[in-house]
């Protein structure tokens, strides 16, 4: 059997095993390269077929090569290698073939920006131009690091001049800021700049594909009402196109057409997380640690990763004489962002961890947020500080209007789990109610990333 791997520098959080895994019949292996001297190394290795390249070696990898396809010389960067039979090393870009799909036509006639300056960079203005972009714009923090190597006709601006293209109408953020260890940024804010500015946006797009709603498009599509898209089209596509280049295949254009948004319900539904909000003993973690557990998928509760990292109870620490609930929130706030890096992780949250806006942004970057909606009288107060203190209703008039903005989906919980006494699971009973509402809780879940599978956009 063929095969081939991605070489790239710490990329234990690449999908692209398992895309490959649904595209093509070959071995696939992710391959951490810490130096041009391993990468050499690697590249010599006849038991490879062939190469995806990713984030740092795009560019270094050329002098390496042996021959350059059209588009990857005109790119100056390679993403695809293929091992010829006589040992011939070419290199390939369909980063562009993936870019030019999954922007579509919206780019013609526009004035576009690029944030970032390396291979991903250079393939997007080649794709902008092919798409019959307008203008386009690069912005780096090192402006002299981009004036090599770079495609004609094409402006080099820093970031503090961007106030001088408001009128910008596409944005590319080729960076890595935004993904999983940078969950919480963008480059934008990194460099002291609010997507604000651009009043005439109309899409942006990132070509970060985990976490699927970066920060970048969480901010744009809330502060300009434009279009988003994530890099995970991009990612399916430049996938196909290498694997074709791979088996000498030219069925591009059908496979993709018939293909993409099954390949991309099987990728979001490995990537994203479940995240459960709701009122404090509304269910939420108990019918969710029972969904992790049929699931086979890992469980995190919030509270519970919240009194591990204070040492201490929540109920103690917000009890008179303890830390009180502004150092409860700041914790709380650290367990929802390491919690939020997890790929494929089913998420309980206290009741109040979405007051922060932070934690929300954070909560919809990688999951699918559900609101498990109780009716009030159903409420469980027990051990539950906060619901005593304020009140069950207070508490809802409070939350219930955040709880609905954030939700991607909603589900009432009316159930009264377990009429019967029925101790090994038979109908009617605790374990069996629970279980047939959990599947249900998954059909519509299941339903959701259909949907949005479907859509190009974020």
């Amino acid at each position: 059997m063929s095969k081939y791997g991605l070489i790239g520098k710490n990329i234990s959080y690449s999908q692209s095993p398992f895309l490959h895994k649904i595209i093509g019949d070959y071995e696939y292996d992710l391959i951490n390269v810490q130096d041009k001297e391993e990468l050499k190394a690697v590249l010599a290795d006849t038991s490879y077929d062939g190469f995806n390249v990713t984030i740092p070696y795009k560019e270094t990898v050329l002098p390496m090569l042996d021959e350059l396809s059209d588009k990857a010389r005109q790119v100056h960067a390679v993403n695809c290698i293929k091992r010829m039979p006589n040992g011939m090393l070419i290199g390939f870009n369909t980063d562009v073939h993936g870019f030019k799909e999954s922007v579509g036509d919206r780019v013609n006639g526009r004035k576009c920006m690029i944030f970032g300056t390396g291979g991903a960079a250079k393939a997007a203005a080649v794709g902008l131009a092919d798409a019959g972009a307008r203008e386009i714009i690069f912005v780096s923090r090192t402006l002299e690091a981009l004036r090599t190597n770079m495609p004609e006709g094409i402006q080099i601006i820093s970031y503090n001049e961007l106030d001088k293209h408001c009128d910008t109408q596409v944005i590319i953020n080729a960076t890595p800021v935004g993904g999983l260890d940078t969950i919480d940024k963008s480059v934008l804010s990194e460099t002291g700049n609010s997507v604000r500015v651009f009043a005439a946006l109309e899409l942006a797009m990132d070509m970060v594909y985990n976490p699927y709603r970066t920060k970048f498009l969480q901010d744009a599509r809330r502060l300009t009402g434009c279009k988003t898209a994530s890099g995970l089209e991009m990612l399916i596509h430049q996938a196909i196109g290498s694997r074709n280049i791979w088996k000498s295949s030219n069925n591009i254009s059908l496979f993709e057409k018939v293909a993409t948004s099954a390949i991309k319900r099987k990728m979001l539904a490995r990537q994203l997380n479940i995240v459960a909000i709701g009122m404090p003993g509304s269910g939420k973690t108990t019918i969710f640690r029972r969904y992790a557990h049929e699931l086979k998928l890992k469980f995190i509760d919030i509270d519970q990763m919240t009194e591990e990292l204070m040492g201490d109870t929540i109920e103690n620490v917000l009890a008179e004489g303890g830390k009180g609930e502004e150092y409860f929130r700041q914790i709380e706030h650290q367990a929802v962002l390491e919690a939020s890096k997890n790929n494929r992780a089913v998420i309980a949250t206290g009741g109040g961890s979405i007051l922060n806006p932070v934690n929300r942004d954070l909560l919809k970057s990688n999951g699918i947020v559900v609101y498990m909606k109780r009716p009030l009288n159903m409420l469980a107060t027990k051990g539950r500080p906060i619901s005593q203190e304020t009140g069950v209703e207070e508490l809802y008039n409070q939350r219930d209007s955040i709880y609905r903005r954030v939700a991607d989906i909603s589900i009432p919980n009316n159930e009264t789990f377990g009429t019967s006494v029925d101790k090994k699971g038979g109908k009617n009973s605790y374990g069996y109610d629970m279980k047939v509402f959990v599947f249900h809780v998954k059909a519509i879940i299941e339903k959701y990333i259909f949907d949005i599978a479907g859509n190009k956009w974020v």
